[in-house]
């Protein structure tokens, strides 16, 4: 081991500090899981039986619309928060 990379603390020379910075600025995309879970659990947005889409009343199309968008939210945030190492 060289002597400068002895002086060095250990979590600077496994990239620690630095991940640990990384991963608070990627905590934000978090935020975007709750966009589906708001939008299912508020119920008064979609209480209604019109529009109708090929004659589903529109609270059921609605909440299952929000079944591939919850995954692509989640693929989504997944790959942003992700460990690229």
């Amino acid at each position: 081991m060289s002597r400068a990379r002895a002086n060095t603390p250990y979590f600077a020379r496994s990239g620690r500090h630095a991940r640990s910075a990384a991963t608070g600025r990627s905590r934000v995309w978090y935020l975007l899981l709750l966009v589906p879970i708001a939008a299912t659990l508020w119920v008064p947005l979609f209480n209604r039986d019109a529009p109708a889409f090929f004659g589903i009343p529109y609270f059921y199309w609605y909440l299952l619309a929000w079944v591939p968008l919850s995954a692509i939210c989640s693929a989504f945030v997944y790959l942003q928060t992700r460990d690229r190492h």
